[in-house]
């Protein structure tokens, strides 16, 4: 160096050179020319360049610090704690807001994803979204769900600038169609549909999830005479639910009267079973009842397209009939009343499945059922009631007490759903009124009206109003049991009326046969109600917590007591993952998750 100037410089195999403050340095100082690794340079005005292993003070150059305090210089260049700097900052943490921060730190980058990217365990009715490294905002286009790939059927469109939910750093949306379970979901967000303050595009991603798999376990108790259980005994009766073997079970149906009938259920691959009493080939295996009494375990009747939307009615007019996805009716059992629509009477009937004509009939369930007396009604998508069968005091809701083979429509295009027993028949319309017909002799038709015999005024061959408009629709929301009914409101709300013989209404009192009885709705205590099935007078009824309730007749342990005591009040049933539940006369049935 040209010049320097200092009070002491220590000898160059010495200890560290003591420079006082104020000295002023200038030119190109290393520390190796001054023999030492360390510093002290507070209050130093350097100019040109320094190195060293470490400065620790104040680095100034004329007036002003170029550096603050915490500065670390070395051979890999700066670290820099806590400052903001212009031009290029590489660093584990910045500190601030960041909004003046541009070039590769503004980089909108997800941080987490929901789902997972492959996750097989979404549950249904989750949400989507993605949580980013930085504050965001929508920009265009539309986020899509398709199943299977990205070829696949659009399930939803969700617009990013108005069904999206944009929160500081987190996207989210969940979708209004549901999800199915065991499902392969293909999400795409497409490039540009989100942007950082800056107004730089996120790249986009795609990829795809599985919503879980749900499997469901179907439980039965009650009598068990021909195996309608399905436990591959004939155990006269079981009080207390026991599981018939699978776990992949979607519906279970079962109606009509007698001590022996048969049961059906479908599983989630479309398939249709049957076990029970055989009587004139009703199990629709194309066997005679010579040929098999009585199955007491499921047996499978072909295809696999078959929907929820299937009834089991036995008694005096064992019959049975189901919908296939393609809209179309198949009907097979006895028919000596004309009861499976082929536009003839045959007692003999028919041992496998015959359809009736049209595509049309509605593959929703309970927009079927049928009676042991042998008549039957089905709803179309059109919203058209159609019956066919014996017509016993006008029970066919066609104003007159004639028998038909062939369906034959009720008045009325807004029909959602139908419950029938004995003689009486419940229906609702899509405007939430609800409807009965048939007799009256205890009041079960909800008008208010004193009950007469069939002979009586009481009685009804066309369809009546009961009051209201909050009636709800859907499956299992209405119950027509053998002189009752019940029906549930959008409200939670659970109404009986007709007789309280044997507990039937939930109303904690009981008379002997027609003794006690309502001729319009009375609430049953709760508010939180969502299903209920009658079967046999004994009622089954599900609340929104998935809890299964029941009451009325036991003698054969149809309310799963792990007894034979009748209830005259809802007892629970134990569990809280019940899932759906279908009554037989003496028999009761209920899925729930696995």
């Amino acid at each position: 160096m040209s010049e320097l100037r200092v009070d002491s410089v220590k000898s160059k195999g010495g200890g560290a050179p003591n420079l006082p403050k104020g000295v002023t340095i200038s030119g190109i100082t290393t520390a190796a020319t001054l023999g030492a690794t360390q510093i002290d340079v507070s209050n130093v005005n350097v100019s040109g360049v320094v190195t060293s292993g470490t400065l620790s003070g104040s680095l100034l150059s004329t007036g002003t610090p170029t550096l603050g305090l915490g500065v670390t210089i070395n051979s890999s260049g700066l670290v820099i704690s806590g400052v903001a700097t212009a031009g290029i900052v590489s660093a584990t943490t910045l500190y601030g807001d960041g909004t003046n921060i541009t070039g590769v730190g503004a980089t909108i980058a997800p941080l987490f994803y929901n789902p997972d990217l492959s996750d097989s365990l979404v549950l249904v009715g989750t949400g989507i979204g993605i949580t980013f490294n930085q504050q965001i905002k929508a920009g265009t286009g539309n986020i899509t769900i398709r199943e299977t790939s990205a070829s696949g059927t659009v399930v939803e469109n969700f617009g990013v600038g108005s069904s999206v939910t944009i929160s500081e750093n987190r996207v989210s949306f969940t979708p209004t169609a549901g999800l199915t379970t065991g499902t392969v979901y293909y999400l795409n967000y497409p490039s540009g549909c989100f942007t950082n303050n800056e107004g730089t595009d996120y790249v986009g991603t795609a990829y795809t999830f599985v919503v879980k798999p749900i499997y469901y376990q179907l439980w039965a108790w009650g009598r068990n005479l021909v195996g309608q259980l399905g436990q591959n005994n004939a155990v006269q009766y079981i009080s207390s639910p026991v599981q018939i073997p699978g776990t992949n079970w979607r519906s279970v149906g079962s109606g009509g009267g007698g001590t022996a009938y048969s049961v059906g259920g479908t599983k989630t691959d479309g398939t249709f079973w049957m076990w029970g009493d055989n009587e004139v080939g009703c199990l629709g295996l194309n066997l005679a009842n010579a040929q098999l009494v009585a199955a007491s375990s499921p047996v499978q009747l072909p295809g696999t397209t078959w929907t929820d939307n299937f009834q089991s009615h036995s008694g005096a007019g064992s019959f049975a009939s189901a919908v296939k996805t393609d809209g179309t009716l198949w009907t097979w059992g006895k028919n000596e009343f004309g009861q499976l629509g082929h536009n003839q009477s045959t007692p003999d009937g028919l041992s496998s499945p015959t359809q009736i004509p049209g595509t049309t009939w509605s593959t929703a369930a309970d927009t079927m059922d049928g009676s042991s007396e042998g008549r039957m009604f089905a709803i179309k998508t059109d919203g058209t009631l159609w019956c066919w069968g014996i017509a016993n005091n006008g029970n066919l809701g066609l104003n007159d007490h004639v028998r038909r083979s062939s369906p034959t429509q009720i008045p009325g295009t807004t029909w959602s759903n139908i419950s029938i027993a004995n003689e009486l028949e419940v229906a609702t319309k899509t405007d939430g009124t609800l409807w009965t017909w048939g007799v009256n002799t205890s009041g079960q038709l909800g008008q208010n009206e004193s009950p007469g015999s069939p002979a009586t005024q009481g009685s009804r061959s066309s369809p009546v109003q009961i009051p209201g408009t909050t009636w709800s629709t859907g499956e299992n929301k209405i119950a027509a049991a053998s002189m009752a009914a019940l029906a549930i409101k959008t409200n939670g709300t659970l109404w009986a009326w007709g007789a309280a013989y044997l507990g039937t209404l939930g109303q904690n009192e009981t008379g002997a046969y027609n003794s006690l009885f309502y001729s319009s709705p009375v609430q049953i205590p709760g508010t939180t109600w969502s299903t209920v099935t009658v079967g046999g007078y004994g009622v089954h009824a599900m609340k929104t917590d998935n809890t299964l309730w029941s009451w009325g007749y036991n003698g054969n342990g149809q309310l799963a007591q792990n007894n034979r005591v009748w209830y005259s009040s809802p007892v629970q049933i134990p569990g809280t993952d019940w899932n759906k539940t279908n009554a037989g006369y003496f028999s009761h049935y209920a899925i729930k998750e696995a």
